[in-house]
């Protein structure tokens, strides 16, 4: 059985040769994240050109929990190279914060 982060990449292996892009798709592997919700979310992500509409991410992901907006935003920082707020993680239960530290190592491995 295949899982979640490999339905999401597909044929794409080069995501998890790039690690902005594998912080993302690793975002949205979280078992946080309901079947429907990765669904609404996935179709913002066009992997064919590489390209991600962070607007319609954050437009769609409104109506989410604040730990789930708050991973996106994370997601969002660290495809751009930049920095997230760590002052967030204090909003984040323990399970979120975890993930955020994995997410935040897995896209500055070496």
């Amino acid at each position: 059985m295949m899982s979640v982060q490999q339905q999401l990449i597909g044929p794409h292996f080069w995501v998890k040769r790039t690690p902005e892009w594998s912080a993302v798709l690793d975002t949205l592997a979280l078992p946080l994240f309901r079947d429907q919700q990765r669904d609404a979310l996935i179709n913002y992500i066009d992997l064919d050109n590489r390209v991600i509409d962070w607007d319609g991410i954050h437009a769609c992901a409104n109506a989410y929990s604040n730990e789930a907006r708050i991973l996106l935003r994370i997601a969002h920082a660290l495809y751009n190279g930049g920095d997230c707020q760590l002052s967030e993680l204090e909003d984040l239960s323990s399970a979120g914060r975890s993930a955020a530290i994995l997410l935040i190592a897995q896209r500055y491995r070496q």
